[in-house]
């Protein structure tokens, strides 16, 4: 019995062959690659680990053509070569890991270049097979490999933009793909679109301030174009791929054919200006279309709305339509031309803003047991609730309300109270009691009625993936970007933490702030204008209202608590929205740091005492962490608590870096230990170490 003592596993591995790896039921992966076992194999005796034979005996150090300027070493964790990242990816086939996921990997220390085991050893690797070939358009040669292990989705072709399959050349430093086909385009096509001159094949399309656009599909250039310089006429490398004369569309019930000339039109599918280009007619419905157009979906589901939304070429006349508006950007629907529209409710949207990478999830497909579309909802019915068990109903009207409960977060029973005598905070959302609550008069446990019943599964208006309620100790959100505990969102497919307060906002709100409705536009890219600090990662709340200049907001200015309290003052502060009692620049002064304010800026007052501060001085840096919380994470033998810093730690020094302590950190909770660590310090430590 053939054994092996290898670099990845403490125990020694059993050789197993063939005819034996048939008689084993038992479903075995390879601890190198993640594929399926099939064949000879190392096996260990003790634990579930496993090797293929050739995993088992990959050579730890190889000169790859990939990269030919230094030696690739194994690794048994492409992880360990990059402690500061969650994910990594291998260069080849572009396929993303986790951190911490056992996996082989090749990897050049030098130049960060790594290759999983799968493209490291591709067939050709063993010929030596690599043909490389130069391309006008990329500056190095490529190479050409014929079977590859590149997920579609994870990679284009820089040519026509679509997704890789196939034979496909390759430049791995760059990131440069090409499809075999694309590779092969002739420097020069003669078009019937186009009788005029020759069409001269372009990787990099040319800018000009008007008409910058496909002639067939009046969108934007993308990857490579062919052109004509002397008429600016240019078309998409993909649609010389696709052209088709006379389309058939499952969700139209005659063919699309192609016109012959280009000429300007509105497109009567959804309601852009085609402006001079190819259209696609239906002379049954005396209707025409651009290119994308023809493929429209009948029925598809978005993020924006919990029902699926239909495609309809006119409003429907028998349906008094009260909002006109697109809910998605807000502007206008032309009742001539078409739009998504949800059945059951006053809801449409145009064709471009539903059909929008950041907000189309999938195409519906209507089937005898789902043709009601009214009774579909995606929405708040997707998980079991938080209330785990409800012990005491009490009946007030109509309404039942549940009055003791038991809740997945907190062992003890909880009860409702409407009775609020002091300051108290949500252990869900860390924002304070206004309204009925539910409370543990054993532990001073106390969550929001709201906060208690929410949902442990959901999905969230601006993402395709679904969320799970978790609770956390302290967790960064998202969204405002403010350091909190309690419960948060947790998106089950990017790892994305979000605190509730910020996950109920719906996508059109109106604020104390702003007398108008503002509405969350996703591609928005313009700074705040309360804090003008920049706008948020996924876009900004916008007025689209001309006397509003384009008023935006982003989620930390939404969730700022109406009302605080700083320090030992007498009354609380008000969250004002714009100073015109202080007219002039030298009486706009913040009363803590004594720092300027910018009148129009949002800020904290007190009308009594007229005091006013940023409202960042009166909340702190992290106003909703909780105090007093104790856990254990690594970082120290003992359990720790959050602490806020008082005149009594004015001089208090963190443990690991020496310096004074700001304005939160840690503090160990064993009698005698003097362990003390700056939150900003273990936040830094953290990061450092990708936690």
């Amino acid at each position: 019995m053939k054994k092996l003592n290898h670099f990845s596993h403490p125990h020694p591995l059993v050789l197993v062959e063939d005819q034996e790896m048939d008689s084993i039921s038992t479903i075995y992966y390879c601890s190198a690659c993640h594929q399926r076992v099939e064949g000879s194999s190392y096996n260990c005796s003790e634990c579930d680990f496993c090797l293929h034979k050739s995993c088992a005996e990959l050579p730890r150090e190889i000169n790859h053509p990939f990269h030919p300027d230094h030696p690739l070493i194994l690794y048994e964790k492409g992880c360990d070569q990059y402690p500061g990242f969650k994910f990594y990816r291998c260069n080849s086939c572009r396929k993303r890991y986790k951190s911490g996921e056992e996996l082989f990997f090749y990897h050049c220390s030098s130049c960060g270049f790594d290759l999983d085991v799968r493209c490291a050893l591709l067939p050709n690797l063993i010929t030596g097979d690599f043909p490389k070939r130069k391309h006008f358009s990329h500056q190095h040669s490529l190479f050409f490999i014929q079977n590859h292990y590149i997920e579609p989705q994870d990679q284009s072709c820089s040519a026509c933009e679509e997704s890789i399959s196939g034979p496909v050349y390759c430049c791995f430093d760059c990131l440069f793909f090409l499809h075999q086909k694309c590779f092969e385009l002739p420097p020069e096509i003669k078009h019937p679109s186009h009788r005029k001159h020759s069409l001269t094949l372009l990787p990099n399309h040319p800018s000009h301030p008007e008409r910058c656009s496909c002639h067939l599909c009046t969108k934007a250039y993308k990857g490579f174009i062919y052109y004509c310089s002397l008429c600016e006429f240019g078309i998409m490398i993909k649609y010389i791929f696709s052209e088709h004369k006379v389309i058939k569309n499952k969700h139209h019930e005659h063919p699309f054919t192609q016109v012959p000339r280009p000429f300007s039109f509105i497109c009567d599918a959804c309601g852009t200006d085609g402006g001079y280009c190819i259209p696609y007619v239906c002379s049954e419905c005396n209707i025409a279309v651009d290119k994308d157009c023809t493929s429209l979906p009948r029925n598809i589901l978005i993020t924006r709305h919990d029902h699926p939304v239909s495609h309809s070429y006119y409003f429907f006349e028998e349906k008094e339509v009260k909002n006109r508006g697109c809910r998605i950007c807000q502007n206008e629907i032309n009742a001539e031309y078409g739009c998504f529209h949800c059945p059951s409710c006053d809801y449409f949207v145009h064709v471009d803003c539903a059909m929008d990478k950041d907000i189309f999830i999938q195409e519906y497909e209507v089937t005898d047991e789902n043709q009601n579309l009214n009774q579909i909802n995606l929405g708040w019915l997707i998980g079991e609730p938080s209330i785990t068990r409800v012990l005491k109903e009490k009946k007030i009207g109509e309404e039942v309300i549940a009055i003791e409960i038991e809740h997945f977060n907190h062992p003890c029973i909880l009860i409702l109270c409407d009775d609020v005598k002091d300051e108290k905070y949500c252990d869900g959302c860390r924002r304070s009691i206004s309204t009925s609550f539910y409370h543990c008069a054993e532990c001073n446990y106390i969550l929001h009625k709201r906060c208690a019943e929410l949902p442990r599964k959901t999905r969230h208006w601006a993402f395709k993936q679904t969320f799970t309620l978790k609770p956390y100790v302290h967790s960064k959100c998202g969204f405002c970007c403010f350091y909190g505990g309690g419960l948060i969102y947790v998106n089950d497919v990017s790892g994305g933490e979000y605190c509730i307060s910020c996950f109920l906002i719906p996508d059109t709100v109106t604020t104390s702030g702003h007398g108008h409705r503002v509405f969350f536009d996703h591609r928005f890219t313009f700074k705040c204008n309360i804090c003008d600090n920049g706008h948020q990662k996924k876009g900004a709340f916008v007025c689209r209202l001309k006397e509003c200049d384009h008023f935006t907001l982003d989620y930390t200015r939404l969730t700022l608590p109406n009302t605080a309290w700083y320090k030992n003052d007498e009354h609380p502060l008000v969250l004002t929205y714009r100073d015109d009692i202080h007219h002039h620049l030298d009486q706009c002064v913040c009363d803590i740091c004594e720092e300027s304010r910018d009148p129009n800026e949002w800020f904290y007052y007190c009308g009594i005492c007229d005091n006013a501060a940023h409202f960042l001085c009166v909340l702190s840096k992290y106003p909703f962490l909780k105090l007093g919380l104790t856990y254990k994470r690594g970082c120290h033998e003992h359990h720790i608590t959050f602490v806020k810093k008082n005149y009594f730690h004015e001089y208090l020094k963190c443990s690991v870096c020496d310096k004074y302590c700001k304005e939160v950190f840690l503090e160990c909770t064993q009698p005698g230990c003097k362990y003390v660590i700056d939150w900003e310090c273990r936040l830094r430590i953290w990061k450092s170490k990708g936690i």
